[in-house]
């Protein structure tokens, strides 16, 4: 009892460690806000305003709006706020932290390893940290589902713990993850693996138990496709391509995993960097990560051999989930250069990361807890540095959209000012100013963000449409576009079109319109991207 004592008193300084970190960020503004994350707090002020909960987010049926929910829960008890949502989504990785922890106690049966497994993951990479800090569509919680049903999954089958609710919290964790965020389906087939390998004819009511819960976990996502002719499968086969509309080759996708999407999981990259570009940081850990896999390698036959059948097993686990992943990664339609797809990995290469350190120990302990060390410290500082920047962490790999959070404020004193409350904007700039400005201002979202994206229509929400199409005084925003601001230009003086123009940093706002006019009316001339 004693010992289970100090071990809880590890897990929780970890913890309140891992929580002091985050508040620190989220006071500091340490992550850029950007109108990905303000569509889920546009959903939830919607929510607690009363309109209907939708199933998924706006304008993308694939991620569940479980997300928003849980938003609106924290605008109604702290008040509508950008740290409101970033606290809510606090609160939820220290329930992932905690489930990482039972996974890592469970698969490796080690209190040391577990514990080191959940410092690495209380001490994040940038990738880790962005995509569970803030509301970015399902990313946050799907790591929370995914570690419930990897370690629900390891009990029933390994550690043969076969009680009726570990089945039903198994169907039901996976059922909702899988309505939160279709990345669970590599959770999914590693626990389909395990089940398969432990296979009893006799656990029949039990595997019905959980896949009852599973339906009823998922039963929004089954609802809307039967009404919607399955839109969400649609969606993951064959909806996401390059900004062009040109889908991804095999070996691309496979070049984009190894040079830039494992990279950023273990923080050789940050999220927002153009290809590999190799920090000072980095080239520093490298040799750190090459040394534990080389060593692994080496090892391992001896291992076979020597070491206990438990620690084998959990290494083998850990091989299993990236190798279930790579597969189902390269035979899908996806693309990453930021990490967020690699998410369902962050636990197990914590985990595996731990097993590493843990092996150095036949050296001494010393070399461990040094190993060990050097790697928080690598974590740790370059959170520091990209937090602390200035501009914060940013997932915007163009530079160009890159827009820093003090233009926002006097943008919205002019709208106010001029009495200015709908217009005409860029994806990036519209929902941004939107939740900013408590939706005193909203837009059509219909002008092009760069060259690539000319041309298509980025509205999530189309009731902002219809508003803005029914307001006579509307005003254009562009940022940082100036191929777009000449094509504006041309295009309003060939309509015999007089605006006013001011410019809020990288802002330019064209008002006061001599006749309304919409970028629908015109032909805007941008040169092929």
């Amino acid at each position: 009892m004693s010992h289970n004592r100090h071990n809880w008193i590890v897990v929780l300084l970890i913890l309140a460690l891992a929580m002091i970190l985050r508040g620190w960020i989220i006071a500091s503004d340490g992550i850029a806000f950007e109108s990905d994350e303000a569509i889920v707090d546009l959903m939830a002020r919607h929510i607690t305003l009363g309109q209907p909960i939708p199933t998924f987010f706006y304008g993308q049926p694939y991620m569940g709006s479980l997300n928003a929910v849980l938003v609106a829960g924290g605008f109604r008890l702290l008040g509508e706020s950008v740290e409101t949502g970033r606290i809510v989504h606090a609160a939820i990785s220290l329930l992932t932290l905690l489930s990482g922890y039972g996974l890592a106690r469970a698969i490796t049966g080690s209190a040391r390893v577990a514990a080191m497994a959940l410092l690495i993951m209380a001490i994040p990479t940038a990738s880790a940290l962005l995509y569970t800090l803030i509301p970015l569509g399902g990313w946050p919680d799907s790591v929370l589902y995914a570690n419930l049903t990897l370690l629900l999954a390891w009990q029933l089958t390994v550690g043969r713990k076969r009680e009726g609710w570990r089945w039903g919290a198994l169907g039901l964790a996976a059922g909702v993850g899988w309505w939160t965020n279709p990345s669970i389906i590599i959770a999914l087939a590693v626990a389909g693996l395990l089940g398969l390998r432990h296979f009893s004819a006799r656990l029949w009511r039990s595997y019905g138990l959980a896949a009852v819960a599973f339906v009823l976990g998922s039963l929004p996502w089954w609802l809307y496709n039967l009404r919607h002719d399955w839109e969400a499968l649609a969606y993951l086969f064959n909806g996401y391509g390059t900004p062009g509309g040109a889908s991804f080759t095999a070996a691309e996708r496979a070049l984009g995993l190894v040079g830039l999407g494992l990279p950023a999981l273990y923080g050789l990259r940050e999220p927002a960097a153009a290809g590999f570009p190799l920090s000072f940081e980095s080239l520093l850990i490298l040799p750190l990560l090459l040394i534990l896999l080389i060593d692994f390698l080496i090892t391992l036959p001896r291992r076979v051999r020597q070491e206990p059948t438990a620690r084998l097993r959990a290494e083998g686990w850990v091989w299993l989930v990236f190798g279930v992943f790579a597969l189902i990664f390269l035979a899908s339609s996806f693309f990453d250069t930021t990490g967020r797809y690699q998410m369902p990995l962050w636990t197990p290469a914590s985990i595996g990361l731990a097993l590493g350190i843990d092996r150095l120990r036949r050296s001494g302990p010393a070399l461990s807890a040094i190993a060990l060390g050097l790697l928080l410290a690598f974590q740790g500082g370059t959170l520091v540095r990209l937090t602390q920047s200035g501009d914060g962490l940013q997932f915007q790999l163009a530079e160009q959209l890159r827009i820093p959070a003090r233009y926002d404020a006097p943008l919205i004193a002019f709208l106010a000012d001029e009495g200015y409350t709908h217009g005409y904007a860029s994806f990036w700039t519209a929902y941004r100013i939107a939740f900013r400005s408590h939706e005193r201002a909203i837009f059509d979202s219909i002008l092009p963000y760069m060259e690539q994206q000319a041309g298509a229509d980025a509205n999530r929400y189309p009731p902002y449409v219809e508003a803005v199409d029914g307001t006579e005084r509307v005003v254009w925003i562009t940022q940082n576009f100036p191929a777009l601001d000449r094509a504006i230009e041309a295009a309003l003086a060939e309509a015999g079109v007089r605006a006013q123009v001011r410019e809020f940093g990288p802002y330019r706002v064209y008002y006061d319109f001599s006749r309304r006019v919409s970028p629908r009316d015109l032909a805007l001339a941008l040169p092929d991207g």
